[in-house]
């Protein structure tokens, strides 16, 4: 066997195992993401996870923390419908994003080098403007990084890929976590967290690497709507048409949103309480990552093959009332130590969430328009993603962190009531599967 076949041999046992009888580029696009979401576990387990920690050990405020997603989100929002349209204007889509993903990504790079050109007290608030320019491309990529996974598999096998795929992932991603956070409480800070920054930009760079091997049809838009939108008239009426021509659409916006806004309340506060109240260590902060990814595992690939049975919105309405308790036993935990099973609940109960979220938005978007209707929606989830931490860092300045992550919890479950507006698993064409 050559060592190139060395190399192909797990992830072409794996799809053959967990999807038999896939053929042609559907086979080789299976492998080839398999292969892409686990080099983005070192990028997850890494930066993503510890620089709202690397923030707060510098004293960063809630909101300055909430910042770090706010910011983003806000940059994001204003790409969205631009980045759509130039999205469909394009054809070879698979390139597009990987452009995108390195501009957005070389952020990671830049972020290990603030130490060594600003002082400790000014760190955080050019971690948050580096971290919030980075999201320029954010339209674009996610706009054409849509339409690519719709067409390289098909709907039976998505489900299945997605939670195969980010299962794999959060292997690779509690790995690291406890990798990281063991290295980190035994380095100098803040050499340790470059070290990890770093690392995952070197991680990101074999994710795009599996990404440009996907083989798709080169994008076709539906003529049927006008190729150039110039002003800033037209823009907002593009922006705003899918609303009026996909009652579909409308349903799965309204359903979601007002589930993201609760959602995102405590995101800021998370480092904050384990930093400031638990006292955690980067090594019990690390274990909590590793136990809540273990969990996701199990949830990516048990949820992976329910939604069929259950329905997607069967699915979200479990599962989105059990991820509200998250926030809510964290804000109960006495210690640091019962972080972990704290953890376990997040991972099994959010693996539903992205599976389910991410199938009812395929199933939405019409052929053809598919990258407008994804900016369109990731235009509402980013106002979400937006003004949710906000909302909570305000909530923890008039009440407290731990009683700010309980309120936000319980807001999560009451949310839940909207997902009622979703197609039913028979409205779904579910019910033969």
């Amino acid at each position: 066997m050559s060592i190139e076949n060395v190399r192909r041999a797990p992830a072409a046992l794996a799809a053959s195992l967990l999807a038999p009888g896939i053929e042609g580029d559907e086979r080789h696009n299976y492998r080839n993401l398999l292969l892409n979401g686990t080099c983005f576990g070192p990028v997850d387990g890494g930066i993503l996870t510890y620089l709202p920690v690397f923030m707060a050990r510098l004293g960063a405020s809630p909101s300055l923390l909430s910042l770090l997603t706010s910011g983003p989100s806000l940059i994001a929002l204003l790409s969205y419908i631009p980045g759509g349209a130039y999205v469909e204007r394009r054809s070879n889509l698979v390139r597009l994003v990987a452009s995108s993903s390195i501009i957005t990504r070389s952020s990671y790079l830049l972020i290990a080098l603030l130490p060594f050109a600003f002082a400790p007290a000014y760190i955080p608030v050019a971690v948050v403007v580096l971290w919030s320019l980075a999201a320029v491309p954010t339209g674009v990529m996610m706009a054409s990084w849509t339409t690519v996974m719709q067409k390289a598999v098909s709907p039976r096998l998505r489900a299945q890929l997605n939670g195969t795929r980010w299962g794999l992932m959060s292997v690779v991603s509690a790995i690291a976590m406890a990798l990281f956070g063991n290295m980190l409480d035994r380095a100098p800070f803040p050499a340790g967290y470059q070290v990890v920054f770093a690392i995952s930009f070197v991680a990101n760079l074999g994710h795009i690497y599996f990404w440009l091997k996907i083989r798709v049809p080169p994008f076709v838009r539906d003529r049927s709507e006008p190729s150039q939108e110039t002003g800033l008239t037209q823009r907002v009426q593009a922006f705003l048409r899918p609303f009026a021509q996909s009652r579909a659409f409308v349903r799965y916006n309204l359903a979601t949103f007002g589930y993201r806004l609760a959602l995102n309340m405590p995101a800021a506060l998370f480092s904050i309480f384990w930093v400031k109240d638990l006292q955690a260590t980067d090594t019990w902060i690390g274990l909590r990552g590793t136990a809540g990814y273990v969990a996701l595992v199990v949830g990516y690939a048990f949820w992976g093959r329910m939604a069929n049975r259950l329905g997607h919105r069967n699915l979200l309405i479990i599962c989105g009332a059990g991820l509200g308790f998250y926030p809510m036993l964290t804000a109960l935990a006495p210690s640091m130590q019962w972080l972990l099973p704290v953890a376990m609940v997040w991972g099994f109960t959010v693996a539903a969430i992205d599976i389910g979220f991410f199938d009812m938005l395929l199933a939405v978007c019409p052929e053809g328009r598919q990258p407008s209707f994804a900016a369109a929606a990731n235009i509402l989830s980013n106002v979400a993603a937006l003004t949710g931490p906000l909302l909570g860092a305000l909530l923890a300045q008039a009440l407290s962190v731990r009683a700010a992550l309980f309120v936000s919890g319980v807001l999560q479950v009451v949310c839940v009531v909207f997902f009622l507006l979703l197609p039913t698993r028979e409205q779904e064409g579910l019910a033969s599967s």
